[in-house]
């Protein structure tokens, strides 16, 4: 299909990863925009070629998918596990996206993820030019997320001009959504808005809209019934399962460590499931089939997601210490639909970890505490009554307050 068949669209959604990339934010995203279109918004998407799986084919610049009109800009498409391959990536994504606003959308409301975390740049730019209303949806916070992680120098000057940046397009959009409280606090520092007269306006405009699982696709299936469980033949294993993106900012260093503390007769079996930056710190740890209580694998198509899910006792978020303010891990509520307790790596007083607490839906593990990690989950492990009534409280839990029809309605609001 072509543009000369596309009726015009009354939103555009900018980001870089959409359908068909696995990775979260690809996955996330679509799964809000196909909720979107099944509530009468007509969308195009501007998305850059999928390149988190080495070798991934190209798909059409134009195609349709479930209502959703999706554009594939041009840009280069180098390994993103390489630091500048994916900044190659972002900033020529950014500039042909950039183009495709400029000379086909002029009217429409554009509606834009932090993928690349510069883009609502290109929104305040286009309402300088032409008043061209835009929404930011704040799924990583920068540069304080780099910062965090030593990345980028604290207060230094590419720090300084890029929370500059964030304070002008904060102050022109017409909204912005975080995921958690303790986000909406690091957005308004982080824009340099905390203590100024423009703080109230800013915190009026920013809604909190939790990250959703799709309770439609992902439901809750015993550990047996799962082909996966009989593949791998873990059904008499305690299995702990990362699943998902292993990049700079999660905790993979203790839960490789938590790992390693376990010996090979003793039942418990980490799974690290997924691809990204750390994900080398798996076969490093662990080289060749020597450790038969480590399984490792690339990600899962979202066909079988329920049945690898399945396969796990406990599934993990780990966040490193100060993400907290920069991003909500859209894993836990995977791990939550699919009926299963959390073991959280992260901060003890996190807002992460007062969830799981709060709801009784897993354990926390403070980062680094690898011998209290290890003793926690021998308790746990003692329990499968007790792991049982975690992951059935996650689930209800998760329709009650977290479902992706609930975070739609929330969007759709914003929007209308």
């Amino acid at each position: 299909m072509d543009s000369r068949t596309t009726p015009p669209p009354d939103l555009v959604v900018v980001c870089q990863l959409f359908h068909p990339e696995l990775v979260s934010t690809g996955q996330t995203l679509t799964e809000l925009v196909e909720e979107l279109s099944g509530l009468g918004r007509r969308i195009t998407v501007i998305a850059s070629q999928p390149t988190v799986m080495p070798g991934a084919p190209r798909v059409p610049a134009w195609i349709e998918h479930r209502g959703v009109t999706i554009r594939r800009t041009w840009s280069t498409r180098l390994p993103k596990k390489r630091f500048w391959g994916k900044l190659i990536n972002q900033a020529t994504y950014f500039i042909s996206a950039t183009w495709t606003v400029l000379t086909q959308y002029r009217t429409q409301p554009l509606l834009l993820l932090t993928n690349p975390p510069y883009l609502p740049l290109l929104g305040w730019m286009f309402n300088v030019l032409r008043r061209q209303p835009f929404h930011v949806v704040l799924f990583d916070i920068m540069p304080e997320q780099a910062e965090s992680i030593g990345f980028l120098k604290p207060g230094g000057w590419i720090a300084r001009i890029w929370r500059r940046f964030n304070r002008l397009w904060y102050l022109r959009a017409s909204s912005a959504v975080v995921l958690s409280r303790d986000m909406l606090e690091g957005a308004l520092k982080n824009a340099n808005l905390a203590g100024t007269p423009d703080e109230a306006a800013a915190r009026a405009k920013t809604r909190i809209i939790h990250v959703w699982a799709d309770d439609r696709l992902i439901t809750p299936l015993a550990k047996e019934a799962s082909p996966e469980t009989v593949r791998l033949g873990v059904a008499d294993k305690f299995v702990i399962q990362y699943s998902g993106n292993h990049g700079r900012f999660h905790d993979i260093e203790t839960l490789v460590g938590l790992a390693a503390a376990f010996g090979p007769d003793e039942g418990v079996v980490f799974q690290f499931i997924g691809e990204g930056q750390k994900k080398r710190l798996v076969s490093q740890r662990f080289p060749g089939t020597a450790h038969p209580q480590v399984y490792e694998s690339s990600y899962v198509s979202k066909e079988i997601l329920r049945e690898s899910l399945a396969m796990a006792d406990m599934g993990v978020v780990a966040q490193l210490p100060g993400q907290e303010f920069v991003c909500f891990p859209s894993k836990l509520l995977g791990v939550m639909a699919a009926g299963r307790a959390t073991l959280a790596v992260c901060p003890p007083d996190c807002e992460l970890a007062r969830m799981i607490r709060d709801f009784d839906i897993g354990i926390v593990v403070p980062n680094g505490d690898i011998s209290g990690g290890q003793r926690a989950l021998r308790e746990i492990a003692a329990q499968p009554d007790r792991v049982r009534q975690m992951g059935e409280n996650a689930a209800r839990v998760l329709r009650e307050r977290f479902t992706l029809a609930q975070a739609a309605r929330g969007y759709f609001e914003i929007l209308k």
